[in-house]
């Protein structure tokens, strides 16, 4: 029987305690200047959220082919971590 990692946590400023989610840096950026950039999440999540990028990080995520141009990308979009919370504002806000 598989044994369920615990889910890692952050206390965020605004709401305390919460599981956490990965957001590209322009998505975790667009909850402060309020601007809608767009919203690509993965199918599932290993953390209390998927991993999340705004449109930008989506078109270059279309031009990605091998293992090492993937993981470039991952760096290239500078997740940020932020609670889950916070992912789910990014994620209302910036659905077009």
């Amino acid at each position: 029987k598989k044994k369920k990692m615990a889910k890692k946590q952050i206390e965020c400023a605004l709401h305390g305690k919460q599981e956490i989610g990965l957001l590209c840096t322009h998505l975790a950026h667009s909850l402060l200047d309020q601007i809608k950039i767009g919203f690509h999440e993965f199918d599932d999540a290993d953390l209390g959220r998927p991993d999340a990028w705004c449109d930008a990080c989506h078109q270059q995520l279309q031009l990605v082919k091998t293992d090492k141009e993937q993981e470039q990308w991952f760096l290239n979009c500078d997740y940020k971590l932020l609670c889950v919370c916070c992912w789910d504002e990014a994620k209302d806000l910036n659905m077009l």
